[in-house]
Formats: structure tokens, C-alpha cells, sequence
């Protein structure tokens, strides 16, 4: 297939040549009811924020622009078939899991999943035996589950449906695939990888190996997490082992996504897809060196330590890790990088995370230059702290829920307690350090152990959580399920 078509950007561009009067939604009418403020930030969007009209497709039944698109899509990167999802990696999440297991299902799943991942199992009605990943010593970061944990899995849950993983970390890390793939395929069980973060790796060789090549059933991309794409753009991808239905994808994509998707949205997935292309035919060697470069320059101009996977672990080039001065939090880092408008991906207590834009550019002095003022001003202006160890729980290996553990998902009655009360009750919702929204505690579970200590060091070096809530004073307190109430 022509990979230079952009077919959705060309179908918009030439409705939009025909001066065309809108008599259907959205109800901005082209841009012409939007008023002067909305045309300030809107003007040059709002005549391609259209709906499905003569030549420009239906998403949830297509058979021209966008059915060429994703057929595009496809070709790039090595799937069977691709959807494009205007709902992000979450919709994708949910729609694989939805589409690839019956309710009563026991499949195995990552303990450190995104919360999407959760959510997707309880929609699904799937009973979830949790695999805790192994963590770097150095560091406390994710390296995922190893293909002796998976085949020890099997073993115990040997009715196990399917293997749900998250590769790459939101760090950049990621293990080969291809072994634990392996391994799940032999027991005859479906392999689902939220492979959010990693949209680029079919880009270059530069890149880890992605899951599709590996051997995947179902793979989730966010395109607009690394690649030139409109946020909540992201891909759904079906490998070519044929055991998950496209047809039930699809149905299952409609009921969790928009019926009026964002064709703005939909002609930058277009984009991305692309640019992945553009990507795949530059020099890899330069691309190698001028990432080697872009982490070597980041340690030499700005002082920080650049942290590094352990062996047999790949790295993604985009992310760079540093770590925080000794006596300084990732937070406090972050806030006084941001005091010079530089953005990070985000902190934890001990690193901050830089994504570097997947481009040949060299512009980057500036930016270093004001990295390092933020790091000469923190150790200036801030006293550091005497800081304890904080150590990722990993007290199970294995971990299946209750069987009722998605019962009364919504209705149940909660309170607010003190975080230092709650300890050994009940949480009444998800407990999630955010970013990156990996749940620490599920709805349902006792607020226990080392996973407790890890919350309430968490909270006390400066992170946040969802299902929690500060006062005025700094006080966290916790929704924790009132069983006087319930029964």
C-alpha cells in the first residue's frame, strides 16, 4: 500500500474546498457560530471538526476514507487489522479485554497495570489472578513479569484464558516478549499487552522489539503519547494469530467509544501512522547516535544522574530518567523545573521523567541550560531531607481476587478516614498514585502491609493519589467502605 496517502486529512481538505454550508452538527457550523474567544484557539480546526457525512466515513462501520486509513495503519505496522480508537489507549484497553474473554473468565494479569486494565476486568466480569512484577534493586522501578513467573502461573491456574501485560513500563522499560508469549500460547491462552507507550517502536530498529512482532494477540497504542497525534489517538491492533474475533473488536470498540467520533482526532491517527513511516525510512545510525547523544548531554550539561535498566532489560531512546540529588524528592525537582517551564512527564520520590520529542533535533541547548538552573536553585534555595527507603511491595507473587471482587462496583457506601487510621479497613475505591495511575490498592481490599507503609511514604515526600482527598492543612484521607452502612 501507497504509505504517502493521508486519506482522512485528503477526504477533510477537500470537503473543506468546497466552502460547504453545514445543516447538521457539530453545532459550531463550520467555525461560524463559534464565538471570538473559541476562534482565538479553535480557527483553524473547526472546519475539519465534521461527522460522518458523504465522503468522510463512518468509524464504527467503515468502508472508505477510514477503512483505508487503518488498512494503512496495518501495513505499518505488521497487524492483521488495526482500529483506529478516538478514546485513547483506555478505550483500547477495555475493548480488547471485552472482545477477547467470556464473563467467569480467569485470566492472568499484571499487578502493576494501568487502571484502565482494572476496569476493563471488572466491565468484563473476569475473575483476575494478579502476577506482582520482579522491581529493580537500584532503583525500585517496574521490570514487568518474567517467563518463569507466567509458566509458574499456568501451573497453579491452569484455566487460565488469557495473559494480560504491560509493556513497556511507563518508565521506558521493557523485557523480551516473545518467550512469555510463548508460553501462554502453549496453554492455548490469549496474550493482551497494553503496549501504550511504546506507538513508536515499529518506527526503527532503535527501539525495542514491539509486541506485534513478538507474537501478541491484541496490542493498545497511544499514538499521542510519542508520536504527532491528537491526545486520546491511539491504535488497536490484532496480531496475526487469529485467535481473537475482529468482528467482536469492533463491536466491542462501538460500545465504548463516542458515536460521534472527533474527526480531528481520526486525520491525526492518520498522521502518526505516517510519520511512523517518515521514521522508518531516516538513517538508523544517525537516529542511534543523536539519542546517545541527547541522554549523554543530558548528564554532562546539567549534572543529573541518567539511570540506566539492568541487564537483559531494553530501554526506550524517547525516555530519559534522572535521578533527583541525594536529599531531594523527584516532586521537589519537578516543581522547580516547571518554575522554568520545563514540563516533565512526571516525578516519583526519587526520578524525574523527560520524553524526548522523536525528532532529528538539535535544539536542545536552551533546554539544558535551564535544567540545570532548576537543579543549581533547588539546592540553593531548599534544605535537603534526610529521606527513608522506599521499597515497591512485593510481598506475593501471585494474587487472586475474590470471587465477588467487581460486586457492587458503584453503589456501595463509603467515608472519608484519616490515612493514619485507615490502616487494616477496607478501601471503598481504587487507590492510585497518579501519574501513573497504576492502582496501589483496589476497591475492596484491606489497606495493609508493605503496600500501606509504601502509601503513606508516597504521600509524605509530596505524591498524589486518585481515590484519596487533602485537606487545607495537608491531612490525606482515604474512601474506605462503611460496612455498619452496607449490611
Amino acid at each position: 500500500m501507497d504509505q504517502e496517502l493521508l486519506p482522512i486529512v485528503e477526504a477533510l481538505q477537500k470537503h473543506d474546498r468546497k466552502n460547504p454550508t453545514s445543516m447538521h452538527v457539530p453545532g459550531h457550523k463550520n467555525g461560524r457560530v463559534m464565538p471570538a474567544h473559541g476562534q482565538a484557539l479553535f480557527s483553524s480546526v473547526l472546519p475539519f471538526d465534521q461527522t460522518e457525512l458523504t465522503g468522510l466515513d463512518d468509524l464504527h462501520a467503515p468502508d472508505g476514507v477510514i477503512a483505508c486509513a487503518q488498512k494503512l495503519a496495518a501495513a505499518v505496522y505488521g497487524a492483521k487489522d488495526t482500529l483506529f480508537l478516538v478514546g485513547g489507549s483506555t478505550a483500547g484497553n477495555l475493548t480488547m479485554i471485552l472482545a477477547s474473554f467470556r464473563q467467569g473468565d480467569t485470566v492472568l494479569v499484571q499487578r502493576d497495570s494501568h487502571k484502565s486494565i482494572i476496569n476493563g476486568l471488572r466491565l468484563a466480569g473476569l475473575r483476575p489472578v494478579f502476577i506482582f512484577p520482579k522491581y529493580d534493586n537500584k532503583t525500585q522501578l517496574s521490570l514487568g513479569v518474567t517467563e518463569s513467573m507466567v509458566e509458574q502461573a499456568f501451573v497453579q491456574y491452569p484455566q487460565a484464558k488469557g495473559l494480560i501485560i504491560t509493556s513497556p513500563s511507563y518508565y521506558g522499560w521493557t523485557q523480551s516478549l516473545s518467550e512469555i508469549i510463548h508460553t501462554a500460547h502453549k496453554r492455548g491462552a490469549k496474550v493482551l499487552v497494553d503496549e501504550a507507550h511504546g506507538a513508536h517502536f515499529p518506527a526503527s530498529s532503535v527501539f525495542p522489539p514491539s509486541a506485534l512482532e513478538q507474537g501478541a494477540d491484541v496490542v493498545v497504542h497511544s499514538a499521542h503519547k510519542t508520536l504527532p497525534a491528537l491526545t486520546m489517538g491511539a491504535f488497536l491492533h490484532l496480531g496475526k494469530t487469529g485467535s481473537v474475533s475482529l468482528q467482536a473488536l469492533k463491536d466491542a470498540a462501538a460500545i465504548v467509544q463516542s458515536s460521534s467520533p472527533s474527526y480531528p482526532i481520526l486525520a491525526s491517527l492518520d498522521i502518526a501512522r505516517h510519520y511512523v513511516h517518515t521514521v522508518q525510512q531516516f538513517d538508523q545510525e544517525l537516529l542511534a547516535r543523536h539519542f546517545l547523544a541527547m541522554k549523554s548531554n543530558m548528564k554532562s550539561a546539567t549534572g543529573l544522574t541518567v539511570v540506566s535498566p539492568p541487564d537483559g532489560i531494553y530501554e526506550d531512546p524517547l525516555k530519559c530518567i534522572v535521578q533527583a540529588p541525594t536529599g531531594y524528592s523527584g516532586w521537589t525537582l519537578q516543581h522547580y523545573l516547571e518554575e522554568e517551564n520545563i514540563y516533565p512527564e512526571l516525578a516519583d520520590s526519587k526520578h524525574v521523567l523527560f520524553i524526548f520529542p522523536l525528532v532529528l533535533d538539535t535544539e536542545q541547548e536552551g533546554t539544558y541550560t535551564k535544567i540545570r538552573k532548576s537543579v543549581n536553585r533547588m539546592m540553593t534555595e531548599t534544605p535537603k531531607k534526610e529521606f527513608d527507603s522506599m521499597t515497591m511491595p512485593t510481598s506475593f507473587f501471585l494474587h487472586e481476587a475474590e470471587k465477588d471482587w467487581a460486586d457492587e462496583m458503584f453503589h456501595v457506601k463509603q467515608q472519608q478516614v484519616p490515612l493514619m487510621n485507615a490502616k487494616n479497613l477496607t478501601a471503598g475505591t481504587d487507590i492510585i498514585p497518579y501519574p501513573p495511575g497504576i492502582p496501589l490498592f483496589l476497591k475492596g481490599e484491606k489497606i495493609m502491609g508493605e503496600r500501606y507503609d509504601f502509601l503513606v511514604e508516597w504521600l509524605a515526600k509530596g505524591g498524589r493519589i486518585q481515590g484519596g482527598e487533602m485537606n487545607k492543612y495537608g491531612d490525606w484521607y482515604l474512601n474506605i467502605i462503611n460496612k455498619d452502612e452496607n449490611e
